[in-house]
C-alpha cells in the first residue's frame, strides 16, 4: 500500500464502489451488491424486517427465513444486545431458536476473549483421524465437479455471503471427506466473507473437524437435497460421495485417531515499534466498531481508522467496500489508509482508546500508542468457567435462565 495517505470516501454510491477498487487494486472478487450495503442504516432495515418465528421453523433451509445480520454484528453496525433485545420484545418465547443463534455469537467471542490466539490451533485433539493436505485450486475455483460445492464456492466468491447450513456442509466436505487442512481451509473461507470473523469462522471449522467437539459433523445426500430443496441434486450427473446411510458414511470418512496431541500452528508476531511521548490522545476506531452510535463517538478527542494491511490486506473487495459504506456514515471520523503506527506518528498520537478485542494482532499495533480498552456491552454479565467455554451446552446452561428468565 506504499505510505499512509488520508482518504476522502465518497457519499455517492456508485463513486464509492469505484473509489475502493482503485485504491485496492490487488482486491479480488466483484463489487458489493447493493443489497449488501453497508452501514448502521442498512443493519436497522435487515433488522426490522425479522420474522423470528418463520426463522424457528425453517432457518436450516437454504431459502429460510434467515437474518442477513451476520455482516452487521461482525462489524458493529448493530449490537449483539440491541439485536438480542429486539427479537425478544418482538417475538418473545417463539424467537428461541433466533435467540440461541445469536448466542452462539457471543459463545464464540468469549472463547476467543479467553483463549486469543489458542483459536487458530486445534482446541482439542481431533475425535477421528483428520489429515492436513493441501487445499486444491480445483476447491478455490469452484471446479471440484460437485454442483453443490462448487455452487457454495461461486456464491461465497459472488456476494461473500453462504447460508450457515451450507458453510457446515462445504467445511465437512472440504475436512472429511478431501481430508485437507481446516485451518487453511479456514483461513481461505474468511478471507471471502463479507462477516468474516475469526472467532465463529475459525471455532466452527474446528466444531465440524472434531477439534472443538465431540464427534465430527457429517452429513449425508438426503439432507443435503432435502435443505436445498434439490437445487443442485436435479440435475447432477457427478458421482455423489454424499449418497449413503450415515452408517455407511462414517464408516468410509471415520478411522480412530492418530493424534493423541492438538496440531499447533505457528503465529507470527509483529516487528516491535518504538513507543514516543506524542501528548494528544485519538479514539482507534477498528472495524468491530463501526457505528455513529457507538459510545467512543461521543468522546472529544480525533477518531481515526486505518485500512491497515497487517488487518485488511487479505480482505476481498466487497468486504472493503462494505466497510466504506460503514466510514461514509460516521462523518466524524479519519478515514486512513496504510501503516497505523505511520498514521498516529504523523498525527503525533500518544495514546489511543478504542473498544476493547479480543484481537491480539490489533493489541499488537496499537501497544506502542499506550491503549485503554474501554469494554464492549455484554450480552449478560456473568463470569464463564474455563469448562463453561468448553461446549455451548454448558455455556448456555449458564446464560439462559439470566438472558430469558421471563420466557
Amino acid at each position: 500500500m506504499g505510505s499512509a495517505q488520508k482518504l476522502n470516501i465518497p457519499s455517492d454510491r456508485e463513486e464509492r464502489l469505484h473509489y475502493i477498487r482503485r485504491l485496492f487494486s490487488a482486491a479480488k472478487g466483484p463489487d458489493l451488491e447493493l443489497a449488501w450495503s453497508g452501514g448502521r442504516a442498512s443493519g436497522v432495515r435487515k433488522l426490522n424486517a425479522i420474522d423470528a418465528i418463520q426463522y424457528g421453523r425453517n432457518r436450516n433451509f437454504v431459502n429460510g427465513a434467515v437474518t442477513h445480520l451476520s455482516p452487521y454484528l461482525r462489524h458493529g453496525c448493530l449490537t449483539l444486545s440491541e439485536v438480542f433485545a429486539f427479537v425478544k420484545k418482538q417475538s418473545g418465547i417463539q424467537a428461541e431458536k433466533l435467540l440461541m443463534e445469536l448466542a452462539w455469537r457471543d459463545f464464540w467471542r468469549q472463547v476467543w476473549f479467553a483463549e486469543g490466539n489458542a483459536i487458530f490451533s486445534e482446541m482439542e485433539p481431533p475425535k477421528v483421524d483428520i489429515q492436513y493436505q493441501t487445499l486444491s485450486d480445483a476447491v478455490k475455483q469452484a471446479n471440484t465437479g460437485l454442483p453443490c460445492m462448487d455452487g457454495f464456492v461461486k456464491e461465497l466468491l459472488d456476494t461473500g455471503y453462504l447460508h450457515n447450513h451450507a458453510r457446515m456442509w462445504f467445511a465437512s466436505y472440504i475436512v472429511h471427506h478431501l481430508k485437507m487442512d481446516w485451518r487453511e481451509a479456514a483461513d481461505w473461507f474468511e478471507a471471502h466473507l463479507l462477516d468474516g470473523d475469526f472467532a465463529s469462522n475459525h471455532l466452527s471449522w474446528q466444531w465440524i473437524a472434531s477439534t472443538f467437539s465431540s464427534k465430527p459433523y457429517y452429513f449425508n445426500k438426503e439432507n443435503l437435497e432435502r435443505y436445498t430443496g434439490g437445487k443442485y441434486c436435479a440435475t447432477c450427473s457427478a458421482k455423489c460421495p454424499f449418497d449413503a446411510s450415515y452408517e455407511a458414511l462414517n464408516a468410509r470418512l471415520f478411522s480412530p485417531p492418530i493424534a493423541t496431541i492438538p496440531k499447533q500452528y505457528t503465529i507470527k508476531s509483529l516487528p516491535m515499534k518504538a513507543a514516543h511521548r506524542f501528548q494528544a490522545n485519538a479514539i482507534y476506531v477498528h472495524d468491530e466498531m463501526l457505528s455513529a452510535h457507538n459510545a467512543l463517538m461521543d468522546k472529544p478527542y480525533p477518531k481515526i481508522f486505518v485500512f491497515d494491511p497487517v488487518l485488511c490486506g487479505h480482505w476481498s473487495l466487497n468486504r472493503l467496500q462494505f466497510v466504506a459504506d460503514c466510514l461514509h456514515e460516521m462523518m466524524s471520523v479519519e478515514v486512513w489508509m496504510g501503516d497505523t503506527h505511520e498514521v498516529f506518528m504523523q498525527k503525533g498520537v500518544g495514546q489511543v482508546v478504542t473498544q476493547d478485542t479480543p484481537n491480539l494482532t490489533v493489541k499488537e499495533i496499537l501497544a506502542p500508542f499506550a491503549p485503554r480498552w474501554q469494554p464492549m456491552e455484554k450480552l449478560v454479565n456473568v463470569r464463564l468457567s474455563e469448562k463453561r467455554l468448553k461446549r455451548f451446552s454448558r455455556y448456555w446452561e449458564k446464560v439462559s435462565p439470566l438472558l430469558m428468565p421471563d420466557i
